[in-house]
């Protein structure tokens, strides 16, 4: 299952990106999970570090999408980040966060599934075993492999 979150403050269009990803999963079958977030704010406001692939818009009302992306990646270095937006300008800030992809719209469906196939490719490729653990101000996603041991203090739980 690829569970996705678009966040974008204009209705339409995160409509019509939703629309593109039920075509992709009928299309391609791959199982998608689709969660739309209205601001940066809100995607970042407890942030969980489930999601696989992020869509986001840069000009957003609260916190833009460059922002957004920053405190993403303090808490998710292996999400797939793909900025889907009508500001140019914004595309070499986009490599400061490891962002896959920058994309202009109006997007066309060929544009956009090429766009999420690239993205399955990084998903696939880094495919890890994960567990989320909450922390102050969010979660983390910790890939198994690099946990050495986990140490009890208390209620807490420490790893290393």
């Amino acid at each position: 299952m690829l569970h996705i979150a678009i966040v974008e403050d204009d209705k339409t269009y995160a409509a019509q990106l939703k629309e593109y990803l039920v075509r992709y999963e009928s299309e391609t079958g791959h199982k998608v999970t689709v969660t739309v977030f209205q601001d940066g704010e809100d995607i970042v406001t407890d942030y969980s570090a489930e999601f696989d692939i992020i869509l986001m818009d840069v000009e957003m009302t609260f916190m833009d999408g460059m922002k957004a992306a920053e405190k993403i990646r303090e808490m998710d270095t292996e999400v797939v980040i793909i900025f889907i937006t009508n500001m140019p300008q914004y595309a070499i800030q986009g490599y400061k966060v490891d962002a896959l992809d920058y994309v202009l719209k109006p997007i066309s469906y060929f544009a956009f599934s090429q766009r999420i196939d690239r993205a399955l490719t990084r998903v696939k490729r880094k495919a890890k075993k994960y567990i989320t653990v909450h922390q102050k101000g969010g979660r983390r996603k910790l890939d198994e492999s690099k946990i050495c041991y986990v140490e009890v203090q208390d209620h807490f739980l420490i790893y290393h």
